[in-house]
């Protein structure tokens, strides 16, 4: 849930009187998840009637998941002439003081995988499970770096989020002459949430064979 009071003041600027000033609030994802017409009425949490300065209680309840992050608010007045105000904005943020950190819940990957023959190719999809206490809303990524047998480690590469808690990852294994391509890489997967905790990495191996 969110609750918060915010206010803003308007000038006429010569116009025709106002047909309503009202602020909408977008979460860190740009998704709008509210919008609120406000008040010069001295009616809490407005102080003053007439002052113009409108003011407006935000409660958020139907949040199934809260983000952390940034949060922006837009205000926009209309007058009776169907004449809009220039956009204002401002911005809090949402932090979770209880949070928890992500988990790698499982990783899918086969146990070996065949180079094709010169000139042939293969898609492999390796895949895995992350959860997290907080909701899967708070899942930031999961990457993993990849350990070649001779043991060179190659840098991390962002997983495809599947938004349901699976993460893939994609790409076609060719033939290769280089003995270092043969044997077992091995694969660590790390999964952040949005206040940036990691979870404990994972890791997984696949053997890599040569053709027949």
């Amino acid at each position: 849930m969110i609750i918060l009071n915010t206010s803003v003041a308007v000038n006429v600027n010569g116009g025709s009187p106002l047909n309503y000033v009202i602020c909408s609030i977008t979460n860190p994802q740009e998704v709008q998840i509210g919008q609120f017409f406000m008040s010069d009425n001295g009616i809490s949490p407005d102080t003053v009637s007439g002052d113009g300065r409108y003011s407006v209680s935000v409660s958020i309840s139907n949040i199934q998941c809260l983000l952390v992050g940034k949060y922006n608010i837009e205000y926009l007045a209309e007058n009776n002439s169907g004449l809009f105000s220039n956009l204002i904005t401002s911005d809090f943020r949402v932090v979770n003081s209880a949070n928890q950190p992500p988990v790698i819940i499982s990783s899918n990957l086969p146990d070996s995988v065949i180079r094709p023959l010169p000139g042939d190719s293969s898609l492999l999809t390796i895949t895995v499970n992350a959860g997290d206490p907080d909701g899967l809303c708070d899942i930031r990524d999961v990457t993993f770096v990849t350990v070649r047998p001779n043991g060179v480690t190659l840098p991390p590469i962002p997983m495809f989020n599947n938004q349901n808690g699976q993460f893939t990852f994609s790409n076609y294994v060719s033939y290769s002459s280089d003995p270092s391509s043969y044997g077992y890489f091995k694969y660590t997967f790390t999964v952040k949430d949005n206040s940036g905790i990691s979870g404990i990495p994972l890791t997984d191996s696949i053997k890599f064979i040569q053709p027949d």
